[in-house]
């Protein structure tokens, strides 16, 4: 029984209290025949005249009775709170319910949390937490009051922690304070207790440029959910840079980089250009310059702020001929660099992976065949286990035809492991997702 029901049924106790032991009449009911006659005479509507006064014990009746009512009524409210929704909580916390997933055969996660496309498609106002075994949707939340969408979604290394970033104005926003920001939320998943919660981050709500839209090019989660490190690398003509906001402390290092023509991106709409080893020591950004992509391995450790001297382990040249596509990541292990690749004459997908410490290409994992122009939009990868041996990636639908108005639809997320590519029935290819 909650605070307030206890506070209630005692306020209900005094207020019967007031009553006198008898000085209220006993209970009778009345005589249906005898009562009809009265009826009759006053005739129907009548009232009862100015000078009828209430007898003296129905005044404690009278104030039993509503707190009786307000009691009742409390009680449909709280039971009313306790059914399926965004609940707010301290802060401007968020709960909601959460079904538990089943099981994925291998090392794959069992949760994903996908960004729903909203009225736009760059504009996603729900978050949803799917079963990667079935795609079945487990929960759903909305954007926080005063943000209009969300815009980016990292993971850590447990399938329980998620990072959502979400753009808008904020709760505190006012007449002449209607910046939009970007401003970042933890999503933690409790199975046991069947619950998805969302709470602010002490993470400073990054500003926007007026009418440029977001300058966030990816965020990424270190694997014990610590640190956060976001990307800044959408502005044209302005050095990239990188922040590292340590969750724990709310302190935050910064790298910049030293050249305007080397960004901080992947060449995919919607693909994170940052992924971290295990050890939480390293952080591999890829750097779009001009026609290469560039993966920098920075040691987020060792001292300095200059974001490309640190160490390229791949660069891949001449991309739109077929050499890299999407982005590129780091396994967890920090042995591999991996990325996928549409070949000459766009009639295959492959899934290519490199040495981290010579840059050296080791093999295909997967090779995907096509028509002739029936590829459609840039595969990634999304997540590795921790050697590279297993890869949730997103690709081209196999058996997709050649379309005539070119159509970007025909996406498929699916598991890469020994050298094949099993789809995942059910997951959005159309989504921002993590794992």
């Amino acid at each position: 029984m909650t605070t307030i029901e206890d506070r209630l049924r005692a306020a209900t106790r005094a207020a019967a209290g007031t009553v006198a032991t008898g000085s209220a009449p006993p209970l009778r009911l009345p005589d249906r025949e005898h009562d009809r006659g009265p009826m009759r005479r006053r005739g129907p509507g009548r009232r009862r005249g100015p000078g009828r006064r209430w007898p003296s014990w129905a005044a404690p009746l009278a104030a039993a009775a509503v707190v009786t009512v307000i009691f009742v009524g409390v009680l449909v409210v709280t039971r009313l709170a306790h059914l399926p929704q965004n609940r707010p909580g301290p802060a401007g916390a968020v709960t909601v319910p959460l079904r538990r997933a089943p099981s994925v055969a291998g090392a794959v996660p069992p949760y994903a949390v996908g960004l729903a496309p909203g009225p736009l498609a760059a504009q996603s106002t729900r978050a949803v937490v799917r079963a990667t075994a079935s795609g079945t949707v487990l929960a759903t939340l909305t954007t926080p009051r005063g943000y209009s969408s969300f815009t980016w979604v990292s993971a850590a290394g447990d399938d329980r922690t998620f990072v959502l970033a979400a753009y808008g104005p904020g709760p505190a926003a006012g007449p002449g304070r209607a910046r939009d920001t970007t401003a970042f939320f933890l999503l933690r998943l409790d199975p046991g207790a069947g619950t998805a919660r969302l709470t602010p981050l002490p993470v400073p709500a990054q500003p926007n440029p007026p009418g440029l839209g977001s300058p966030i090019s990816g965020i990424a989660l270190s694997p014990d959910g610590s640190r956060l490190a976001v990307a800044f690398g959408n502005e044209t003509n302005v050095r990239s840079e990188l922040k590292l906001f340590n969750l724990r402390d709310g302190s935050v290092r910064k790298w910049r980089g030293t050249r305007n023509d080397g960004r901080a991106t992947a060449d995919e709409l919607g693909a994170s250009p940052l992924s971290w080893t295990a050890d939480g020591r390293t952080l591999a950004v890829d750097e779009w310059a001009g026609n290469t992509i560039n993966v920098h391995l920075l040691d987020t450790t060792a001292a300095g702020s200059n974001l490309w001297s640190s160490r390229i382990a791949v660069a891949f040249a001449d991309w739109p001929s077929g050499s890299v596509a999407g982005s590129a990541i780091i396994t967890p292990d920090g042995t591999k660099i991996i990325g996928m690749a549409v070949a000459r004459h766009a009639t295959q997908i492959r899934v290519n992976e490199f040495s981290a410490g010579t840059g050296k290409a080791l093999g295909t994992m997967v090779r995907l065949r096509y028509r002739r122009g029936a590829i459609t939009g840039w595969p990634s990868v999304l997540w590795s286990d921790r050697s590279g041996s297993t890869l949730i990636v997103k690709t081209t639908r196999l058996g997709t035809r050649p379309s005539k108005n070119g159509d970007l639809t025909a996406g498929t997320v699916g598991i890469v492991s020994r050298g094949r590519f099993t789809p995942l029935p059910g997951i959005p290819a159309g989504e921002m997702l993590a794992w």
